[in-house]
C-alpha cells in the first residue's frame, strides 16, 4: 500500500490583473471588466498571510492603479477597484508594454510581493496587441524568469478562443489558463472557473443577473483522478513524486493546495497532516479513483 501525506495548507498568493483600455473598449465594456475584478476578489480572503492583488492597465500608457501591498483588506481593495470605473479608455494595445511592467516593476519585494508567495498573473483584453512577437516573448519571460502563473482572457469577437497570441501569453495548459468569452457582460460566467485556480478553497456563488454564456474555459477532464495514477505508479514501480510532479504538476496543486506536498512514503505516524490513501490492489475499483480535497 502506498501512503501519500498533503501537509498544511496555507494559499499565499500575489495576483496581478492586467487591463486592457484601449480605444477599441466603450466605458461600459471597461466597466465590465473592473466587475469581473471585484467579482473575483471578493470571494478570496486579501491579506498580508493570504491572497495579495494588484490592477495594471493598459493602452499607449501603462498605469499601475495599485501595489499588492496597498490593500489588506476586502473592504479597502473593493473599494479601490470600485473606483476604477472612472477611467476613459483611450489609446492602442501595448501588450506587451505591460508585461514588461509587470515583470519588471509589480512584484518587487517594495511594491509588496512576497518570496514565498506564488505569482499568478491575469490578462484581460478585447483584441491583438500591437506586437504579437514582443508580446509572446514578453509572457514567456513572465513564466520562464518570475515562475509565474499567467491566464489570459479574451474577450469578443476581435480575439477567438483559439488566437495564437492569446494561446501563446497563457501558461499550459492553454485549456486551464486561457479563456474566451463574446463579451464584457459575460465575464461573470468565468467567476465559478477562475477562482478556485487562484485559490481551490474556495467555491464561488454564481453572479446573479449573470448571463448564461458560452464561455471558452477549460474542460472536464482537467479533474484529477489521483488515485488511479498513484496506484498505477505503484503498480509499476515508478517513484509517485517524481510521476505527480512531471504528469500533473498545478493540477495536483490545484486539488490538494498550492503549497501541498507530496510523501510516497509511510507518515501515518505524523500529527496535524492531511493525507489520503491509495491502495495499488483498488487500480480498477472505480469507486478509489477520485479523491476528494483534503479538509485544510
Amino acid at each position: 500500500m502506498t501512503h501519500i501525506a498533503f501537509y498544511n495548507c496555507t494559499y499565499i498568493t500575489d495576483v496581478v490583473f492586467v487591463v486592457d483600455k484601449s480605444a477599441s473598449l466603450s466605458a461600459e465594456d471597461f466597466s465590465g471588466a473592473i466587475d469581473f475584478i471585484y467579482n473575483v476578489t471578493k470571494f478570496i480572503t486579501v491579506g498580508s498571510t493570504a491572497t495579495q492583488f494588484s490592477v495594471v492597465t493598459f493602452s499607449s500608457d501603462i498605469t499601475e492603479r495599485f501595489d499588492l501591498n496597498d490593500y489588506s483588506t476586502n473592504a479597502t481593495i473593493l473599494n479601490a477597484i470600485s473606483g476604477l470605473k472612472s477611467i476613459t479608455p483611450s489609446g492602442s494595445t501595448y501588450t506587451y508594454d505591460a508585461l514588461t511592467f509587470v515583470r519588471t516593476s509589480s512584484f518587487l519585494s517594495s511594491k509588496g510581493s512576497r518570496s514565498n508567495a506564488d505569482k499568478t498573473v491575469i490578462i484581460l483584453t478585447d483584441g491583438q496587441s500591437v506586437n504579437y512577437p514582443r508580446t509572446a516573448a514578453e509572457a514567456d519571460l513572465l513564466k520562464t524568469n518570475l515562475g509565474a502563473e499567467v491566464f489570459s482572457i479574451g474577450i469578443g469577437s476581435a480575439i477567438s478562443a483559439s488566437n495564437v497570441e492569446l494561446l501563446s501569453m497563457s501558461s499550459d495548459p492553454d485549456s486551464y489558463y486561457s479563456h474566451h468569452v463574446e463579451s464584457y457582460v459575460d465575464l461573470c460566467s468565468l467567476i465559478p472557473t477562475v477562482v478556485p485556480k487562484i485559490d481551490p478553497t474556495v467555491t464561488p456563488a454564481a453572479v446573479p443577473g449573470c448571463p448564461t454564456a458560452a464561455a471558452s474555459t477549460s474542460p472536464d477532464d482537467n479533474t484529477v483522478v489521483v488515485a488511479g495514477v498513484a496506484a498505477a505508479a505503484a503498480v509499476a514501480g515508478i517513484g509517485l513524486t517524481a510521476l505527480i510532479a512531471s504528469l500533473l504538476e498545478k493540477k495536483v496543486r490545484g486539488l490538494f493546495g498550492k503549497n501541498s506536498k507530496v510523501d510516497p512514503y509511510d507518515s501515518m505516524t505524523r500529527q496535524g497532516t492531511n493525507r489520503a490513501i491509495f491502495d495499488a490492489n483498488a487500480l480498477n475499483d472505480p469507486s478509489a479513483r477520485e479523491v476528494p480535497a483534503p479538509d485544510v
